[in-house]
């Protein structure tokens, strides 16, 4: 554990880290508390499905406009009042549920404030890109950052849940817009990103991150990544009602990205002397050997089992992402590369839950595992090619 302790000797990088994931853990909370206050609202499922969707679309397709805005014109600039204005848009969207409002205004809502999301957790891996000089402890950083990602996903639901059962969705709903607006501020406040925001603003020659051919080549692996992680996502819940356990579907879910909390540490702690791009692709055939087994699972006990291990090379996975990224690009378009890169994961993960729930029905419970295998087998033969620079760009 020496190199989290290296990385989290820097000062202030604890503080960063803890208050990036309080500005982040609405992206936990959203789509649940969207989904129940919508569903409320309409009495309609797929109202409240199309909420949810319009929102993840929303926040997938203006990433790369808000990333270069911040490489323009400064953090600071951006995030503060993209983070006022998502508050303003969450507390609309509870007025607008009270009101007794339409279906598609609540989705436009829903779909604004996703558009508004502050891009923190692509600030953050540029901050980490320039704060560690060393490789190792970069990776290291990066690691913590993918396991925070787990942590976000995994107490995000429970803090929706809590908060519906002891008021409503529209509390729950309400409380996105005031952790993000009290997040993003703290982190705005920390030591590192004051200390790096003169340096983030003074690039007098900026171009678009997808001038770098390796981004480009990297976006096709990280959307086939998302692919089969949004088919697992649809896959596990299915096999839990296949076994005759709903519950269990959030045992499957939470195990899993436990599985994937799990690898980032232990892959974060170790010194890697294999060259990162040889590492990323072994990491995503390891990715495909360990999706096998939930072809064969049909009950709660193998669920367990093998939903573990399923999760155990994504962290991993997305830290020798996050590592090429920072080598791929360029002073000036940091940010805009980094949300590319986010843009690209949800795009995957909206396709592999539209595909991998629509092959259930005609080819049983273990179809969405073999669309995972698929996708990702794909995405580990498309980064054969894939050649990083040596070093960083200055």
């Amino acid at each position: 554990m020496s190199q989290y302790r290296t990385v989290l000797s820097v000062p202030g990088a604890a503080r960063l880290f803890a208050t990036a994931l309080l500005a982040r853990l609405p992206q936990g909370m959203a789509p649940l508390a969207v989904l129940l206050l919508v569903r409320g609202a309409t009495h309609s499922y797929a109202a409240a499905g199309l909420a949810v969707g319009a929102s993840a679309f929303a926040t997938a397709g203006c990433a790369p406009l808000l990333g270069r805005l911040v490489d323009r014109f400064g953090r600071r600039r951006v995030l503060a009042p993209l983070a006022l204005t998502q508050a303003v848009m969450y507390a609309l969207l509870v007025v607008a549920a009270e009101a007794g409002a339409g279906a598609l205004t609540l989705i436009g809502l829903a779909a604004l404030a996703g558009a508004l999301l502050p891009p923190v957790a692509p600030v953050v891996r540029v901050l980490l890109r320039e704060v560690f000089d060393d490789a190792a402890a970069r990776e290291t950083a990066y690691s913590l950052d993918a396991v925070a990602q787990e942590v976000i996903w995994i107490t995000g639901p429970l803090v929706v849940a809590l908060l519906i059962a002891l008021a409503s969705p529209r509390l729950a709903v309400a409380l996105l817009g005031a952790f993000c607006l009290s997040g993003t501020t703290l982190f705005l406040r920390s030591r590192l990103v004051q200390s790096s925001e003169a340096a983030a603003t003074a690039a007098s020659e900026r171009t678009s991150a997808l001038a770098s051919p390796q981004l480009r080549a990297l976006l096709g692996p990280i959307a086939l990544t998302g692919t089969g992680l949004g088919a697992i996502e649809v896959g596990l819940p299915a096999l839990a009602l296949h076994a005759g356990s709903r519950p269990a579907s959030g045992l499957l879910l939470a195990l899993w990205s436990l599985g994937s909390m799990g690898g980032g540490l232990w892959y974060g702690s170790r010194t890697w002397r294999s060259p990162l791009t040889r590492r990323y692709r072994m990491l995503l055939v390891l990715a495909v050997l360990s999706i096998l087994p939930l072809l064969a699972a049909r009950s709660i006990a193998a669920g367990v089992i093998c939903s573990l291990l399923a999760g155990v090379t994504i962290a991993p996975v997305f830290t020798c992402q996050y590592a090429l990224v920072g080598r791929s690009v360029s002073a000036g378009s940091e940010t805009e590369a980094f949300t590319w890169v986010s843009a690209a994961l949800i795009g995957g993960l909206a396709a592999g839950s539209a595909i991998g729930g629509a092959v259930i029905g005609p080819a049983g419970v273990s179809a969405p595992f073999v669309i995972a295998c698929l996708a990702t087998m794909l995405a580990a033969l498309l980064a054969v090619g894939f050649r990083a620079p040596a070093r960083q760009p200055a």
